[in-house]
């Protein structure tokens, strides 16, 4: 709903723009398929490779630390966890197609979870022991609260030492499942996306009448949204929550991993996530093509700032959110975002001739 918000802001503008001439409808026709193709094996495909290979990583530094629980391993499977979510990060944007099969995405990371669900129901898998609801099938089908990044994040927040208790060993045995489970996703993903009669296929037939996209540029659409969405999950979302409306209302326990003070690296991966769809996606191609290089390089300049600002935050945002003088850099990140989400929402929007008002997918 939060996408289609943004969509139903963002093209009001050019909701009147109207039909265009056969000529004109063949030229946008190109350019969305030029942007697909570009989104899809430049963007899309890569980063979930990524994410597959850390999966990989993942799986494998769990299996060997709780088959020998030392410090340096633990650390070893501490550094892969922190690899897996920030490869996640570059690309959980993408909220169409084989992320959405099995609910993958919400089960590679429940969030935001305002109401502690994710404690609530880890709480309740750690005090019941039971190895048998350990097994993949079984598993697989359990709350995705405990599925996921954040329920990992939690059981490993106490260091190797947090497995040294009484319950160590079945909490081992929860986090190579966990671990399993996010490598099991990923290439699952990957998978799916395949050229050959996956997903990629399917949106490479849009507007041929075969296929899930009826028109060309409903996948742009779902691109489009992707990366819109993202801007507005890192402005309101990632920082505004946590910053509050004033200093005595910031809740700092409402940023993401805020346990294992990744923070601050999510929001800069998921920065350049976004400016890696727009750029490597085709999109600032098509906007120069177009003749808009202007508007091109404003985005572009929108991007770089956000990433450099975000960078440039020292220490963990953890504790920035109650300092006064470091509020005052998060609150100028997400003035820019909010420029920069017009910028792409609206202007690009009109330069590119993307005027469908809804994605006919959303199912609103």
């Amino acid at each position: 709903m939060t996408r289609i918000l943004i969509l139903m802001v963002s093209f009001l503008a050019i909701s009147a723009a109207g039909p265009a001439s056969p000529a004109r409808a063949s030229d946008t026709d190109d350019t969305f398929r030029a942007i697909t193709k570009a989104s899809v094996y430049d963007h899309i495909i890569p980063r979930y490779e990524h994410l597959a290979t850390a999966g990989t990583g993942l799986e494998t530094a769990a299996t060997a630390y709780c088959q020998d629980r030392t410090a340096q391993n633990f650390t070893t499977l501490d550094t892969a966890f922190r690899n897996y979510w920030i490869a996640w990060a570059g690309i959980r944007h993408i909220q169409f197609g084989p992320v959405q099969f099995l609910n993958r995405g919400f089960r590679i990371q429940f969030w935001p979870d305002t109401r502690n669900k994710i404690g609530r129901q880890l709480s309740r898998v750690l005090a019941a022991e039971d190895s048998a609801a350990l097994e993949h099938a079984t598993f697989a089908k359990t709350s995705i609260a405990v599925q996921g990044l954040p329920a990992l994040e939690r059981l490993l927040a106490d260091g190797d030492a947090g497995y040294a208790a009484p319950k160590g060993s079945f909490k081992c045995a929860l986090t190579t499942t966990i671990a399993s489970n996010l490598a099991i996703a990923a290439k699952g993903i990957v998978d799916n996306w395949n050229p050959t009669d996956g997903y990629a296929h399917a949106v490479a037939m849009a507007g041929t009448g075969e296929g899930p996209y009826s028109e060309t540029y409903e996948v742009t659409v779902e691109l489009l949204q992707s990366l819109l969405g993202e801007l507005e999950a890192s402005r309101d979302v990632r920082l505004g929550r946590p910053l509050g409306s004033e200093l005595d209302k910031a809740r700092p326990k409402l940023a993401e991993a805020w346990r294992s003070g990744l923070s601050r690296d999510i929001l800069v991966a998921s920065l350049k996530g976004t400016e890696d769809l727009y750029l490597s996606g085709g999109f600032d191609q098509a906007l120069r093509d177009a003749g808009e290089n202007t508007l091109a390089d404003q985005i572009t300049a929108g991007f770089q700032q956000a990433v450099t600002q975000s960078r440039a935050l020292e220490g963990s945002l953890y504790d920035a959110f109650t300092a006064p003088e470091k509020r005052e850099a998060l609150q100028a990140i997400r003035a820019d975002l909010k420029v920069l989400a017009g910028l792409i929402g609206t202007d690009l929007a009109v330069a590119l001739d993307i005027s469908p008002g809804f994605n006919s997918r959303d199912g609103d």
